[in-house]
Parts: structure tokens; C-alpha cells; sequence
């Protein structure tokens, strides 16, 4: 009943929640006749805007709503016997498993199965998902346009989060999902127990790689973590699945962590579960005045914690913040003996903020062709970047 449901939802939107509202409770969904659930949900059929001319939209729709009407012919015995013939790779994980994790039940719609691939076989995607039903998840979201600032943010707490032994959980979607989930699996450390290194939720099918640009970061998340969806085998992305994957991510992460966002940010939504389920929100903060500091700046004035390094994000979950032979501390870049005075300074002066060569030759004493070379040099070493409007940002290593 459950991977019949779970099919059914992911062609017709908020079904799940009609059907909790309407029945009381997850369980007594589950107790129905499914004679009466097909009943049900032939007759709530949601209204869909779409504005004039958009066609491609009423495709969509149409095509959704065939597929729907295809899946609730067959029936629960038929769509079992269909998943129970996928690679041995993919696992259909129903509500009442003990393998579904008890994190999404605190959702008031928790998806009825979760579609799960990771790793060779079987066993290695239960072994992972086993892995996280205890395991301290942290979600980190963003835009998909981040500034350079927001990309090094997003690369540090992901990467330390995965060295201190924690999931990254995220959408695998452009911008900061895709840097902190790359920046997890680079990290090196090994993942305690199983646990997947980072944990991608996705607006389709497990089995569809959305945005087609992230196929080569799809199949490392497969090989070393794992992919979650609550919609179907095959489903394609549409723009209604993504709102419902936030809430998925917000409910397994024991915290979210929003790393830039405009004021209408997606990642606002994925904070607004996350507050309503009692997980901790931190935001990092950014630039006054700036469009991607927006969504968490605001934020951080309604009460939501700031977040400037992974001992913010431990010290919101209850997590130690060191381990045995750690400071606990980002590490400032490295300067060999063989680096000259100049470089000294220039690296000292970029700790304090961004600047521009001009400012840099200030601050240190130097010639602006002095500073110029310093800082080109450190751009080449991998110790700094150039951001718009000539700044350079210092990168922590």
C-alpha cells in the first residue's frame, strides 16, 4: 500500500496531506481499503495555475495526470511486483520498515516510501540508510548563483562537517547544494559506521539526474553516498517537487544551514520546515546591502543563529566540536619559510578583509606593482580568488 501510495503522490501533488487530513493520522491512511483511496483521490484533483500561453505547462500537467490515472489502475500488487525488479542498486523503502528514518515522521505529509540509491547493491544502500536514522545530518542550502564568498562558505562547513564525522545533506541541485556536497565527498576522512558522506534529496526520480550538468557529481554522490526521492522511479523534475523535496531535507538534517539567498530564496522554504519540525537554523551572514545576503540577514534578525565556521553548527545540534588531535579552528593558509615579507603581509591583510591591489599596496607599504605580483602569486598558489569589482578574498585552506 505504501509504495502504491508514494506512486500516486508523485504524480498529483499534496495528495498524501489530503489523505492525513482527511483519514486522521499516517496509519489510518495506510488502514484504508485501497478501493476507497483510489476513490478519494479521483475526485481531488488539484487546481493547477498556469499562465496564459503556457503550454508547455498544460503538457506537463496532462502528461502527469496520465501516468497518475496509470498508476492508480494498477494497483498495489502490480506497482510492488514493478519495484521489486529494479538493478540491485535501487531500494523502495515503505513507511512502516524499519529502514525508513524516524526523522520524517515528525513531517504532517511524511512521504509513504522513499525511493534510495547508493552504492554496488542492496546491501550497500541499506547499510547507508541505516547509517543516517541515527547519524547527526545537517542540511546545507543556498542559491544557485552563489558569489564567490558563498561558494568558499558553503566548501568550508560542508567539508569540515564530513571531517568531524557528519552527513551534509542537501538537493543536488546548481550553486551551493553542488559545492557543499562536492566539497563533502573530497573531504578527507573516512565516514564512520556507513554513513553516507553526503545525502542528496531530490525533486524526481532517484534515477534522474537533474540538472543534467551534475551527472559526473550524481555518480560520485551514488558511488559514496546516497540519493533520496519520495517521487517514483523515472519521474521527471517539475517545478512543484522541488517545494516538497525542501521539506524532506529539513526534516532529516537536525539542522539547516542557509549559505546566501535572495528575500525570495528556495532556501527560505527549506528553513520554514525546518523551524516549523524544532530543527535548528543557522544562517551565514553576508555583505550588507547585498541581493544574496537578503534571505539571511533577515533571518538572522528574526532569531536565527549566525554561522561562520562548523563550531556554530555543533554547538546548535549538541555535537563536541573537537576531536582528539583537532584545534577546532579553520587553519589560516599556510606560509612556507621560503615566502618573502611581502607575501606575509599581504596574507595577514586579506585575514582582516577583502581588498584591491591599490588597498593592499596601502596596507603593506608595497608598490601597486609589488602587491599585484604578491597577490597574483597567492591567486596561482590556491591561497586567494578574485571576486567582482578587483577584491581579493583570502581562500582558508
Amino acid at each position: 500500500m505504501c509504495v502504491w501510495l508514494g506512486t500516486l503522490a508523485s504524480w498529483r501533488p499534496g495528495l498524501i496531506g489530503r489523505l492525513v487530513r482527511e483519514c486522521r493520522t499516517t496509519a489510518a491512511v495506510l488502514a484504508q481499503d485501497p478501493a476507497d483511496i483510489a476513490a478519494f483521490a479521483r475526485r481531488e484533483v488539484p487546481r493547477r495555475r498556469t499562465r496564459g500561453g503556457e503550454a508547455a505547462a498544460s503538457v506537463e500537467q496532462a502528461t502527469d495526470e496520465g501516468r497518475f490515472a496509470a498508476a492508480l489502475a494498477a494497483g498495489p500488487g502490480v506497482t510492488l511486483q514493478r519495484m521489486e525488479s529494479r538493478p540491485p542498486g535501487d531500494l523502495v523503502v515503505a513507511w512502516n520498515e524499519p529502514l525508513y528514518p524516524d526523522q520524517l515522521r515528525d513531517l504532517p505529509d511524511p512521504p509513504l516510501c522513499l525511493f534510495a540509491r547508493g552504492g554496488p547493491d542492496g546491501a550497500a544502500v541499506r547499510t547507508r540508510l541505516a547509517a543516517i536514522a541515527d547519524a547527526p545530518l545537517v542540511s546545507v542550502v543556498g542559491t544557485r548563483s552563489p558569489s564567490a564568498y558563498g561558494e568558499e562558505m558553503a566548501r568550508r562547513l560542508a567539508g569540515d562537517l564530513a571531517r568531524r564525522g557528519l552527513a551534509v545533506v542537501s538537493g543536488l541541485a546548481l550553486g551551493i547544494d553542488a559545492v557543499a556536497q562536492a566539497a563533502a565527498l573530497d573531504a578527507p576522512a573516512p565516514s564512520p559506521a556507513g554513513l553516507p558522506r553526503t545525502v542528496s534529496v531530490l525533486g524526481c526520480g532517484a534515477d534522474v539526474v537533474y540538472p543534467r550538468r551534475n551527472l559526473r557529481l550524481y555518480e560520485r554522490v551514488v558511488r559514496d553516498g546516497l540519493i533520496l526521492s519520495e517521487f517514483a522511479w523515472g519521474v521527471s523534475a517539475r517545478a512543484w517537487r522541488f517545494p516538497a523535496r525542501n521539506r524532506v531535507m529539513a526534516a532529516l538534517g537536525r539542522a539547516v544551514v542557509l549559505v546566501e539567498g535572495a528575500r525570495r530564496s528556495g532556501g527560505r522554504i527549506t528553513v520554514a520546515h525546518a523551524a516549523d519540525l524544532g530543527r535548528e537554523v543557522l544562517c551565514v551572514p553576508g555583505e550588507a546591502g547585498r541581493r544574496l545576503s537578503e534571505a539571511p540577514n533577515r533571518l538572522i534578525a528574526e532569531g536565527a543563529r549566525v554561522c561562520e565556521s562548523v563550531d556554530d553548527v555543533l554547538a546548535a545540534i549538541g555535537v563536541p566540536s573537537v576531536r582528539p588531535g583537532e584545534t577546532g579552528e579553520d587553519a589560516p593558509p599556510s606560509v612556507s619559510p621560503s615566502h618573502g615579507s611581502a607575501v606575509r603581509d599581504v596574507l595577514e591583510a586579506l585575514q582582516d578583509a577583502p581588498a584591491t591591489v591599490d588597498e593592499l599596496a596601502r596596507r603593506c607599504a608595497l608598490s601597486v606593482a609589488a602587491a599585484a605580483a604578491t597577490v597574483s602569486g597567492l591567486e596561482i598558489e590556491g591561497l586567494a580568488r578574485r571576486e567582482d569589482g578587483g577584491r581579493y578574498r583570502l581562500l582558508r585552506v
